[in-house]
């Protein structure tokens, strides 16, 4: 492209289109908006590929999320994002491809506000993956903590958390607390008990 051009057209970052100034007024109603002597023009962020923005088209037949500045965590330091769109990300742990949807994008930088320059590294999986631990850990400490009011199918839970982690100690101490539980019945013991028998074996 010339340098002359480069005025003239500017490139959608949501259809990846050169867009001519006649289907960019929502990009230059943001240039007149948002104006400070400390940062570059919008345009000139636009231009450079540094801004979320979306063209007219984009954003009139809906491809787009028309973004709410006041709602974003961007501190003055960068741009909010004008647009939300989908973008596709690498996940940093199995290398995957996944998609950062428009959706995903406006409940994470609106509602949980999260900062404008942070994403997510992970795809969702890798993400849940990461957090299950932290989870299981919580519930965990949450039923011993109410182990006196627990059912026996919540010890059972006890039990089976130890299980996973290869605690066979903890889920035989347990399996006793199981046994004096009133609503345990006595195949629900003998089951248990064979299961902490069995991967005890596997374990050693």
């Amino acid at each position: 492209m010339k340098e002359e051009d480069l005025y003239k057209h500017y490139r959608c970052p949501s259809c990846h289109q050169l867009r001519q100034l006649s289907g960019l007024t929502h990009l230059f109603k943001w240039n007149e908006q948002f104006k400070f002597s400390f940062m570059i023009s919008v345009l000139a962020s636009a231009r450079q590929g540094h801004l979320k923005w979306s063209c007219d088209d984009c954003i009139n037949n809906g491809k787009v999320f028309v973004g709410k500045p006041e709602d974003q965590d961007w501190n003055g330091i960068t741009y909010p994002f004008f647009t939300h769109y989908d973008e596709t990300l690498e996940c940093q742990t199995c290398k995957c491809f996944f998609e950062f949807s428009k959706k995903e994008k406006k409940f994470w930088y609106e509602d949980l506000k999260f900062i404008v320059w942070s994403y997510p590294k992970n795809c969702l999986s890798c993400r849940k993956k990461k957090r299950e631990p932290k989870v299981k850990n919580n519930r965990l400490t949450y039923l011993i903590t109410n182990i006196e009011q627990t059912t026996s199918k919540q010890v059972e839970e006890i039990i089976d958390i130890f299980l996973e982690y290869g605690n066979y100690e903890k889920a035989r101490y347990y399996l006793s607390v199981l046994r004096k539980k009133k609503d345990a019945s006595e195949d629900t013991i003998q089951l248990v008990k064979e299961k902490i028998n069995n991967l005890t074996q596997q374990g050693e």
